[in-house]
């Protein structure tokens, strides 16, 4: 069996190189569809080129959509990026990529830098630690992983609180996956459910005290769409046949009880005192963490989180505009995945700060 697997493995990308040097030959043998046009100082000529490559092999994404497809069809196996679980469960690699004690001491000391600043601006930060995918849903993946990213999740909470920096507690609210499932499939983020859970988490710690607001929950309009994962499997067009199909959420927005007409922010006399740092679990629309803390807390909620940078790029960003130095917020939330400590793109200093 261990013999048919490696076969397979390995005349999947064979297959592929196969169809490349054919398609070149033909290429070189042909020409280019049309002319490169531009300069190479610019880079228009590496533009111009990239593009009539592309189009002179027309299969090419189908041919990449189809091999991945085969390959995850008949070894459970995607590209370097993912992991495949059980099930059609999908994880990132970062999730298996354990963080050394010295990039856990290296991220805590940037918190508790940041800590430091906004404390100096008489904001208080309260750090909202994200546990991993694979961690609460080890038996869909890999139990070996999933402890290890438990272990690290507690030995990065174990090093804030030894710094002095406030966290929540938020894997008990996540690791109760007897309810709805708290992340989605083959996507990296949680699911407005799994979100909602955390904002709770954070109101119970009553690190943050609560509001005198109160939030209505509205439910817009439900989404669909293929996981971010799913990318280093196979193409959209090709996920549907092998299990990969689309996911569904309902996000939802908040809506104040007694909003005056005009909406929150039509008066000067009622600022928003609480700004959420993060990544794309706080940025993205879909996944509803914003509306879930203005709930749970019962606060006006300001999101400046981003997507695509990294816990850290963002926080930077935040303490080197000058309008918030000018007006500090009270509390300060900042949502830190704990897959992010072994990538030291996220949390070297220098990358931080350059984004």
């Amino acid at each position: 069996m261990q013999t048919i697997l490696k076969t397979i493995r390995y005349s999947v990308p064979i297959l592929f190189l196969g169809y490349a040097v054919v398609v070149n030959l033909a290429i070189f043998g042909e020409g280019l569809p049309g002319e490169v046009e531009g300069d190479v100082v610019t880079g228009r000529a590496a533009l111009s080129l990239d593009g009539l490559y592309g189009q002179a092999q027309p299969h090419r994404e189908t041919a990449v959509g189809l091999i991945g497809a085969a390959r995850y069809a008949l070894i459970g196996e995607g590209r370097d990026g993912v992991t495949a679980g059980e099930d059609g469960w999908l994880f990132s690699d970062e999730e298996f990529q354990r963080a050394t004690t010295p990039e856990i001491a290296t991220a805590t000391r940037i918190i508790e830098e940041v800590e430091a600043e906004l404390d100096a601006l008489g904001s208080e930060l309260t750090v909202v630690p994200v546990p991993a995918k694979i961690d609460i849903y080890r038996d869909r993946g890999d139990a070996e992983a999933g402890a290890a990213m438990e272990e690290q999740y507690r030995a990065f909470r174990a090093a804030l609180q030894e710094a002095g920096v406030e966290s929540v507690d938020t894997r008990p609210a996540l690791a109760d996956v007897d309810g709805d499932p708290v992340f989605l499939t083959r996507d990296t983020h949680w699911t407005p459910a799994g979100a909602a859970d955390v904002a709770e988490a954070v109101a119970g710690s009553e690190k943050i005290s609560r509001g005198d607001k109160e939030f209505a929950k509205v439910p817009a309009r439900p989404e669909e769409f293929i996981g971010d994962l799913v990318s280093f499997v196979t193409t959209d067009d090709f996920a549907p046949r092998v299990g990969l199909g689309p996911e569904r959420v309902t996000p939802y927005v908040a809506e104040e009880a007694d909003a005056t007409e005009g909406g929150i922010f039509a008066s000067d006399d009622d600022p928003i005192d609480t700004v959420l740092v993060g990544t794309s679990y706080s940025a993205n629309e879909a996944w509803s963490f914003v509306p879930a803390l203005k709930i749970a807390l019962g606060r006006d909620i300001l999101n400046l989180a981003e997507e695509g940078r990294g816990p850290i790029a963002p926080m930077r960003d935040v303490l080197s505009d000058p309008a918030f130095a000018d007006a500090p917020p009270a509390h300060v939330i900042w949502e830190f995945p704990v897959r992010y400590l072994g990538a030291p793109k996220h949390t070297d200093t220098e990358e931080a700060s350059n984004g």
